[in-house]
């Protein structure tokens, strides 16, 4: 029976014998375990007869012998890699996946050679490829990935500009990547009447602005409260160091007073108006006989002053007979003066007193033969006017001013119309919220600015508000 052996260390292939090993004087020294006993020839008694097996060393188990039946080296410790020159194949134990790095020089996932420090890591893909610690492009290091790529930096060249960097104020660079810079909301509120300069702060370029126009005072007839101011909310655009002269309208004092109007100015140019209310009307005994007469508010479309409307005690009187209250104005024309019956007069002159018109930026007072009937209206921002002991309450200043109305002196008087806000139309974001009887546009955000003055009776509060212009940045 044949057997054919593949040798573990010399790949020889060896013919055996049927009989035992030794049988002829190659088998001793061969270097095989011809007879399969778990050792190779020189360890076998059958081979011991032979000089050349005698004189080598007993064999452990191992192949001790090269082909030639020469001793090999049995030293255990020497390996393959020892003993072989491999400075340029040699391949790092530590580098799993033979990309050229091992954890040591960076590589965040030895068991990909896609992932190491020299890959492109060009997309936000959930994996690093570049191991720099972030997923995707980041070109500035500041530990965010492009938002081009899929990432959240706004700005992937400039560290200073990231999710988390602070955004600085008013400098027009969103550094946080927030879609938007942050601003200081900076505000200058002019609640006094009278007039101002303000100056424009460096690096301001549009100016939001709420204009709230007087508020007209009351007389004493029942019911004669003072009209409410009108509202204008615009913006506009400013250049950083310029000046606007802004006027800021003065509250009817005196019963029956036109209150003036809000203005601001850049220039000569007018940029915004707010219509101030028109005053209340009086009679001569404190209040108590006639009714009526309340002034009309201001707005884009102001209000009319109110007729006179009864006599306490139900009746008629030829000395004064009736009162018409004056217009409220418009943006394109001023408010007309009312109308007054009656026959009183005083050493033959008649007290019968007619409301004047009112004019660009003035409210109408009234006219007539009698001295008391002369009276003017309110001008651009200060207050003028009404009176009591039968004046008619004076018209409300404005882009036009409202008419006075008509009254009967010392008897009855009927109101004064309001006057009209107005914006250039060159602003931006227009916004007209006019006032009705007593209250003022936009009466929840106005702090009290332009509320009309009370019935002046029984210590009511007669005095109508200032104005209010509110500077936002």
């Amino acid at each position: 029976m044949l057997w054919l052996l593949l040798a573990c260390n010399d790949n020889l292939l060896v013919q055996k014998g049927v009989g035992q090993e030794g049988e002829t004087p190659s088998e001793c020294w061969d270097g095989l375990d011809n007879d399969n006993d778990g050792f190779l020839d020189c360890d076998d008694q059958d081979c011991l007869i032979y000089t050349e097996c005698s004189s080598m060393p007993v064999d452990t188990g191992f192949d001790d012998t090269d082909d030639t039946g020469e001793p090999q080296d049995t030293d255990t410790e020497d390996t393959d890699t020892e003993d072989t020159d491999t400075s340029d194949t040699q391949v790092d134990p530590n580098d799993q996946d033979g990309d050229g790095f091992t954890p040591t020089d960076g590589d965040c996932d030895d068991t990909d050679a896609n992932t190491n420090p020299d890959s492109n890591d060009s997309t936000v893909d959930g994996k690093d490829q570049n191991c720099d610690g972030v997923d995707g492009p980041d070109l500035d290091s500041d530990g965010f990935a492009d938002s081009a790529a899929g990432g959240t930096d706004c700005n992937d060249t400039d560290a200073s500009i990231n999710p988390n960097a602070t955004d600085v104020p008013d400098d027009g660079i969103d550094q946080d990547c927030d879609g938007t810079d942050l601003t200081t909301t900076l505000q200058d509120d002019f609640t006094l009447a009278g007039e101002y300069l303000f100056t424009v702060p460096n690096g301001v370029t549009v100016l939001t602005v709420d204009v709230w126009g007087a508020g007209g005072a009351g007389g004493d007839q029942s019911g004669a409260k003072g009209g409410g101011g009108g509202f204008v909310g615009v913006s506009f655009a400013v250049t950083g160091g310029e000046q606007l002269m802004l006027s800021v309208g003065e509250g009817g004092n005196g019963a029956g007073e036109g209150a003036g109007a809000t203005f601001i100015f850049r220039g000569s140019d007018l940029i915004v108006v707010a219509g101030s209310g028109g005053g209340g009307a009086s009679d001569g005994n404190s209040g108590n006989s006639w009714a009526g007469g309340a002034g009309g508010a201001g707005g884009s479309v102001a209000e009319n002053g109110m007729d006179l409307l009864y006599h306490q005690q139900g009746t008629t009187y030829a000395y004064c007979s009736s009162a018409t209250g004056g217009t409220g104005a418009t943006q394109s024309s001023a408010g007309v003066g009312g109308l007054s019956i009656g026959t009183a007069s005083y050493n033959g002159i008649s007290h019968a007193c007619s409301g004047l018109n009112g004019a660009s930026f003035q409210g109408g007072g009234t006219t007539g033969m009698a001295t008391q009937c002369q009276t003017t209206g309110p001008n651009l921002w200060e207050a003028d006017g009404g009176g009591s002991n039968g004046h008619a309450g004076a018209g409300g200043a404005g882009y036009f001013g409202g008419g006075g109305g008509g009254s009967v002196y010392t008897y009855c008087g009927a109101g004064g119309g309001g006057g009209s806000s107005w914006a250039d139309p060159s602003v931006a974001s227009v916004t007209y919220l006019d006032g009705s009887g007593q209250d003022q546009g936009n009466a929840s955000q106005s702090n009290g600015a332009g509320y009309g003055g009370d019935r002046d009776y029984m210590g009511f509060l007669k005095e109508g508000a200032d104005g209010r212009i509110l500077l936002t940045w």
